[in-house]
């Protein structure tokens, strides 16, 4: 158990958040350690989760990257220390400002919802005079096994682009200027402690990637978003979440081609 500072507690007004620093090191390390010895997985911060500048000025600290959901978010994590190169942008709402802020950023890519959404990207990245990296969010049809509410990964869930419509996807963003087609992103829900569901979005990449193969599409990196959860009835006696089976699961599931980059978001799991 914890010991909190309880008598420190009545010299400050309420509310107020109280964060366990410790903890946070603690968890970051085990990311660090378990990702160290696969140089080709790149896990980025979901700042949705917390957005503490203190907070934010730690995790950078470690070197991971940031997932973000809009143009504030990547302010925050630019003033907190991200490099820009290791910043993702998503969102299904990026607004023109939010845009040009990610390509003055540098961010290493925006992960697209839509083909109308591309072109808009790709129309302020020529009025900038720069290539937008792009990742397209594929929905997987992949259940989550999580509450209906935060599973965004089925074709019910109004996410992303239609399996279906991948190739075609791919082959505009190549026929544009100003963007360039460099991996798939895939979400499939939050708070997610059924680890199989990731087997089985790894084998639905798998088949995503042996299309793109026979089209002789070249695509550098997957991500595979985040949603692992964290044990909110036992916090105490399982305050880490198990990184070490979830990296290993991608490991051993995911068909990484020659020189592919892997990608997480991760939120919950780091800071909750």
């Amino acid at each position: 158990m914890t010991h909190f500072p309880i008598q420190d507690f009545s010299k400050l007004s309420t509310p107020f958040y109280y964060y366990d620093i410790d903890c946070l090191l603690k968890t970051l390390q085990v990311i660090e350690d378990e990702t160290k010895g696969r140089p080709n997985f790149h896990v980025h911060y979901a700042v949705k989760a917390n957005a503490n500048p203190r907070i934010l000025q730690i995790i950078a600290q470690y070197g991971l990257g940031a997932d973000c959901v809009s143009g504030g978010e990547i302010l925050a994590a630019s003033e907190a220390g991200f490099v820009g190169n290791k910043i993702v942008y998503a969102g299904v709402g990026k607004s023109d400002w939010e845009i040009r802020t990610a390509l003055e950023k540098g961010i290493h890519s925006f992960n697209v919802e839509s083909l109308p959404e591309l072109d808009v990207i790709n129309q302020i990245a020529g009025e900038m005079g720069k290539c937008a990296h792009v990742a397209f969010r594929i929905n997987p049809n992949v259940d989550a096994h999580t509450h209906a509410k935060i599973t965004t990964g089925l074709n019910e869930n109004k996410f992303g682009i239609a399996m279906e419509d991948m190739v075609t996807a791919i082959r505009h963003a190549q026929e544009l200027g100003n963007v360039k087609y460099t991996g798939l992103h895939f979400h499939i829900g939050s708070q997610i402690l059924d680890l199989s569901v990731y087997v089985s979005l790894c084998n639905r990449i798998n088949e995503l990637q042996n299309i793109l193969e026979s089209e002789g599409i070249v695509t550098d990196n997957i991500n595979v978003g985040g949603g692992l959860g964290i044990d909110y009835d036992n916090p105490d006696g399982n305050p880490i979440p198990d990184f070490k089976q979830y990296f290993e699961l991608f490991e051993k599931h995911l068909q990484l081609r020659n020189g592919q980059q892997l990608h997480f978001e991760l939120g919950r799991s780091v800071v909750a």
